[in-house]
C-alpha cells in the first residue's frame, strides 16, 4: 500500500506532466463500500435531479448532450462519510494549491449516478463565463465493472484518447480548463462523486 505523501506526489507528477491523473489507492475499501451504500440509498429515495449544462440563468437540461442524475452535496448538512470523503478532499486541495500555486479556495461535489443506457458527450467543465472550476475530481464507486459494462471516461489530448475505467475507488483529477472529455454509454449503472476545487 502506498503512503499518502506517495499518492500525493505521484498525482501532482501526473497532472504537471500529462493534465489529468488516476490512482486506485486513494482511499480505504471499508470507506468506500459505505459511501455507495449511502448513495444508492439517496438514489432510490428520489434525492437525485436530472442534471443539466450552463450555469445560473443559462442552466438547461440537455438529455441529449448528458442524461446523468446529481445529488450536491449539502455543506452545512454533511453526513459524516461526506465528512470524512470532503477531509481527505480538502487535504488534496491544499497539497495542489502549495504545488502548483493554484490560489484554490473553495470545492462542491456532488454524487452522480448514470442509469444505464446514459452518457456525457465531450466537453471541459469550465464555465464560459465563470473561471472558478479549476480542477476537476472524480471518484468512482462501481464494483465488479468490466470492460463490457461501458461507462468510461474518455479523455482527449487533441484527437488522441485515454479510456479510464470507472472501477471501484478508481480516483482521477484533471485541470478543469484544459481537458476535454466524456462518459461513453454505460451498459448498467454507474455510480461516482464528482466535482471541483475552484479559486
Amino acid at each position: 500500500m502506498k503512503s499518502p505523501e506517495t499518492i500525493l506526489s505521484e498525482l501532482a507528477d501526473s497532472l504537471a506532466e500529462k493534465g489529468w491523473a488516476v490512482t486506485d489507492d486513494f482511499f480505504i475499501t471499508d470507506f468506500l463500500q459505505e459511501l455507495l451504500k449511502e448513495e444508492m440509498l439517496l438514489f432510490k429515495s428520489d434525492q437525485f435531479k436530472q442534471a443539466g449544462i450552463g450555469k445560473g440563468a443559462e442552466h438547461k437540461v440537455v438529455s441529449e448532450i448528458r442524461s446523468d442524475f446529481v445529488h450536491w452535496l449539502d455543506e452545512d448538512n454533511l453526513s459524516e462519510l461526506q465528512k470524512q470523503f470532503c477531509k481527505q478532499m480538502e487535504e488534496l486541495k491544499q497539497f495542489l494549491h502549495r504545488e502548483f500555486f493554484l490560489g484554490l479556495k473553495e470545492m462542491e461535489f456532488h454524487f452522480s449516478v448514470y442509469p444505464e443506457g446514459s452518457f456525457y458527450k465531450k466537453h471541459v467543465d469550465r464555465f464560459q463565463r465563470d473561471s472558478g472550476r479549476t480542477i476537476s475530481c472524480v471518484l468512482y464507486l462501481n464494483q465488479d465493472w468490466t470492460e463490457n459494462d461501458g461507462g468510461q471516461l474518455r479523455i482527449y489530448n487533441n484527437e488522441i484518447f485515454t479510456d479510464v475505467a470507472p472501477v471501484f475507488g478508481r480516483f482521477v483529477c484533471f485541470k478543469s480548463d484544459e481537458i476535454e472529455h466524456e462518459v461513453l454509454p454505460t451498459k448498467k449503472e454507474r455510480y461516482s462523486i464528482t466535482g471541483w476545487m475552484k479559486n
